[in-house]
């Protein structure tokens, strides 16, 4: 099971706890989470991109929020603060 940390280009700054946990094609929110641990999922994982999901506080979105590129997630175009070249996350 994977997990995704923040990064530096996060607006909370490098993390050392898991905000998200990768089950599937699915994250949930993870222990380091602002919000908590969740069981619902948040993101949904089509190839390479995160789209809300059902989880999500703002429900479900068709806007990709989030690509993954290598080890790295980096906000999409979708996403409401829009995208941006450094990561957010990064996957451990």
């Amino acid at each position: 099971m994977a997990e995704l940390y923040t990064d530096f280009g996060h607006p909370e700054g490098f993390g050392v706890a898991p905000w998200f946990r990768i089950e599937g094609d699915r994250l949930y929110p993870d222990w380091g989470h602002p919000q908590g641990m969740g069981v619902m999922p948040w993101y949904r994982i089509e190839e390479n991109r995160l789209y809300p999901d059902f989880g999500h506080p703002d429900g479900m979105g068709v806007l990709p929020w989030f690509y993954i590129q290598g080890d790295r997630v980096y906000p999409d175009f979708g996403h409401p603060d829009g995208s941006n070249v450094n990561s957010w996350f990064r996957i451990e």
